[in-house]
């Protein structure tokens, strides 16, 4: 969501009509993170800080180093029916 305000860009406003089309959940975390900002008559414009938390994220590599390892501890492999894998000594 975040990405279609960065091309928008600096100076463009999106409108709350414009905006309802969109899911609503991540212009609360936006709104409250200070990465976009609302203009009364205008509508919500993209910041400094939201410009700069989209850099960070295109540049963050969010690959695993070991696939192999298991997931996360919330998530639960009986749920899914997933095999857990063991390690080979």
């Amino acid at each position: 969501m975040l990405k279609v305000f960065f091309d928008m860009g600096k100076n463009q406003y999106m409108t709350q009509k414009e905006a309802r089309t969109y899911d609503q959940r991540p212009f609360r975390t936006m709104l409250v993170r200070k990465y976009i900002e609302y203009h009364v008559n205008r509508g919500f414009k993209i910041t400094k800080e939201g410009r700069k938390a989209l850099m960070e994220f295109l540049a963050t590599d969010i690959a695993r180093t070991d696939p192999m390892r298991p997931l996360t501890a919330y998530f639960d492999p009986d749920a899914y029916k997933l095999k857990v894998l063991k390690k080979s000594a």
